[in-house]
């Protein structure tokens, strides 16, 4: 028998700080508007048609991108913030001096997820996920389109694993997808089935070895990409909208609900899981975004009403042995 863990106090996390800056949600079903990508104590959210830059260590806010259309879709990292919008509209700069990279449409229809992250050529890309049943990748040193994946459905999310050899995706129905990236293509390997509604969010654990998908129907379930077998799997009562790892050597794995809830899961003993009541028990307000901080010393978990920040007890983690083996 596994257990759970409930509340902000004790267990995996523990509630440290609660900040009055929410992150506005522009789409019912798409969830990922909250980043921490550099440091730990330093935050980007959409707030309506801007993507704001938080220090919550002095309080100071500024503006990433000013952006003629609400994004439905952002991201930040490797010195570049992206956001996409409803009508295919996309935006990319450079974060150090606000140089537009790319600005304009990219066809289709809604961007439903953005992703940067080094290629198997070691090149620096972002994947666009559109309802027009594709993923288009740019190159983020010229912003030029470098390919274009045909994919069965709409796509929702897509995740590359951290060097680069494999490309997960989840959409408009029950299956994740897994393709191969080569310097010259990617190619589908693979297809996994748990759920019964749509995929909502993927991610890879940072040894690479395991991605996990979040689906709509409230299952959120682990793969082995090397054995092709399920590790572990977990239903909620609502829609799941997110999920993500920790850095190494921690190993956790967050998950979140539509409303109210988010889930945090030990890797080293799945079955040992805290539910993260975000906002009281009295009360269920949507869920904007999750990240964990680089350090993985942190977890913000964001509403439209504010961000909240749980610690991670990493001395007591990092002295346990790990689960994976890189």
């Amino acid at each position: 028998m596994g257990w759970e863990e409930r509340g902000a106090g004790g267990g995996l996390l523990r509630m440290s700080a609660r900040y009055d800056r929410g992150a506005t949600i522009q789409h019912w079903q798409l969830r990922d508007l909250v980043h921490c990508p550099q440091r730990d104590d330093e935050l980007y959210v959409v707030h309506k048609s801007r993507i704001l830059g938080y220090d919550l260590r002095s309080g100071a806010t500024s503006i990433a991108q000013d952006l003629r259309f609400e994004p439905t879709s952002m991201t930040v990292g490797h010195g570049h913030v992206a956001s996409g919008g409803q009508n295919s509209q996309l935006d990319v700069r450079r974060l150090d001096t606000g140089e537009i990279v790319y600005k304009g449409h990219c066809g289709g229809s809604v961007n439903n997820a953005l992703h940067i992250a080094r290629d198997a050529t070691q090149q620096l890309r972002l994947f666009v996920c559109n309802n027009d049943d594709t993923i288009k990748v740019y190159g983020l040193s010229s912003g030029a389109l470098v390919s274009i994946l045909r994919c069965p459905v709409a796509i929702n999310y897509c995740a590359l694993s951290p060097a680069g050899r494999h490309l997960v995706c989840v959409g408009d129905n029950r299956h994740a997808y897994l393709y191969l990236s080569t310097p010259s293509c990617y190619r589908q390997t693979a297809v996994f089935t748990e759920a019964r509604d749509a995929g909502m969010c993927c991610a890879w654990s940072a040894s690479g070895s395991l991605f996990a998908a979040a689906f709509q129907d409230g299952t959120t379930c682990v793969w082995d990409h090397r054995s092709r077998a399920v590790v572990t799997r977990y239903h909620t009562p609502l829609a799941c909208r997110n999920v993500k790892f920790s850095p190494a050597p921690l190993d956790l794995m967050a998950f979140a609900e539509h409303q109210g809830r988010t889930h945090v899961v030990d890797c080293r003993m799945w079955q040992r899981r805290q539910t993260l009541d975000v906002g009281g028990q009295d009360c269920e307000p949507d869920i904007s975004g999750l990240a964990f901080s680089p350090s993985g010393r942190r977890l913000y978990v964001g509403t439209e009403g504010g961000i909240t920040a749980y610690d991670v007890d990493t001395v007591g983690r990092r002295s346990f042995p790990a689960y994976e083996l890189c």
